[in-house]
């Protein structure tokens, strides 16, 4: 599996939300938590994890609304695209991440697990072969994710 950063560009549905940024393009995840089920208005939300401080907006800059004590969650103000979950506290960067649909090349993401599947809708199971981890392994989902994009320890 590949755990390093690719460039890649991406934006919203309308175009005025333009963005340049480094991202594990091969360690995406599908969320099924009901945030993600509710600021989306689908099943689940499928994401690819940023390089810390590699993000930038080369159009308008997305709308925010804070979603939880963690993080906002980045739209398009005229078209209402999700765009980007960006974490508040300046050491949480590396958790930052963007929707593997407003990537350009979406076809080029990879998806390598399942986080919040305790939320899980009965009727919605794509890659289904792929491991699930529940709300209660938040601590193992962030070891993980921090191994697979920060292996120096950094």
């Amino acid at each position: 599996m590949e755990h390093h950063p690719t460039s890649v560009t991406g934006g919203c549905l309308c175009g005025r939300v333009r963005y340049r940024a480094e991202v594990f393009l091969h360690n995406g995840y599908i969320c099924h938590c009901t945030i993600c089920q509710r600021s989306t208005g689908q099943p689940a939300e499928i994401t690819v994890l940023i390089k810390a401080g590699t993000l930038t907006y080369t159009g308008d800059t997305p709308k925010y609304y804070q979603s939880s004590p963690d993080g906002k969650r980045g739209f398009c103000a005229e078209c209402g695209s999700r765009i980007v979950w960006q974490a508040l506290r300046a050491e949480d960067d590396w958790l930052t991440n963007v929707t593997v649909g407003s990537l350009d090349h979406p076809e080029d993401a990879r998806v390598t697990r399942h986080i919040c599947a305790d939320t899980q809708l009965s009727w919605y199971d794509p890659c289904a072969d792929l491991p699930k981890l529940v709300a209660d392994q938040a601590d193992l989902l962030v070891a993980t994710l921090r191994a697979e994009v920060q292996p120096d320890g950094a």
